[in-house]
């Protein structure tokens, strides 16, 4: 199956019957100023295409439990695969700056992730193309959105480096074609950006000197979903090792 063939499909099922965004009345947040030198991005994640992660953890109860610790919430609002919904952003923007992550292929998707109170929307290079991808950051930067850009090679975070703006790279350590996750390639992708533009590591990072290394290679962040989501205490230790990298930057 060509997971991102089947998405597009649903997308645009979804574009034709959701409703109108309501009109926003959240305040803007500056996302790349939230994040600081290096922040961690908790990941409101309840189900992924390979499956459920957890249904018991309400978000009010997620967002509250480690907003002490997190600089920003990534709130997943694609309904089929991930069980996500607009209406969590609303949520987690009570407690933090708040990244809306979806299949975004239309401009309404970024007028939703505006009106519903979100600071930074994802686009996926992969999924769009590069120059519905440009426009569809340069819409988001219009609105006031930090639009973040996620790609899964080298050849393609090089292209979105050159764009300038308020773009932040996305470094997926998932690829898109094979749905399969290796930190170690993401790492690398991001050894090969750095100091030529900001990015953050997502995907498959669950462990402190994941998040050490991804620091020392002056990352602006990680976004972490499942491991948080299993286990929301873990931030603490995962908020050490980025403490700990930051003192020896």
């Amino acid at each position: 199956m060509d997971f991102l063939a089947e998405v597009r499909k649903t997308v645009e099922i979804r574009l034709a019957t959701e409703p109108l965004p309501p009109a926003r009345s959240a305040p803007l947040v500056d996302f790349r100023k939230a994040l600081g030198e290096f922040g961690i991005i908790a990941e409101y994640k309840r189900a992924s295409p390979r499956g459920v992660i957890r249904l018991d953890t309400p978000p009010w109860s997620y967002f509250a439990q480690l907003h002490h610790h997190a600089s920003a919430f990534s709130v997943l609002t694609e309904p089929f695969w991930f069980l996500g919904d607009y209406r969590f952003i609303p949520i987690a923007k009570i407690f933090k700056p708040v990244l809306m992550k979806d299949f975004v292929i239309d401009k309404r998707q970024v007028d939703a992730a505006y009106g519903y109170g979100a600071d930074a929307v994802l686009v996926i290079y992969r999924l769009v193309g590069r120059e519905s991808a440009m426009e569809l950051a340069e819409y988001a930067e219009r609105l006031g959105l930090t639009p973040v850009v996620e790609v899964d090679n080298v050849q393609d975070a090089k292209e979105v480096a050159t764009w300038g703006g308020r773009v932040i790279i996305g470094i997926n350590s998932r690829d898109l074609k094979t749905l399969e996750v290796s930190v170690q390639r993401a790492l690398e992708i991001a050894k090969a950006l750095r100091g030529d533009v900001e990015f953050i590591i997502e995907s498959g990072i669950s462990r402190p000197e994941e998040v050490e290394k991804a620091c020392l290679l002056y990352a602006k962040g990680v976004l972490i979903g499942t491991a948080l989501m299993k286990n929301p205490a873990a931030i603490q230790e995962l908020r050490h090792a980025a403490e700990r990298c930051l003192a020896r930057r």
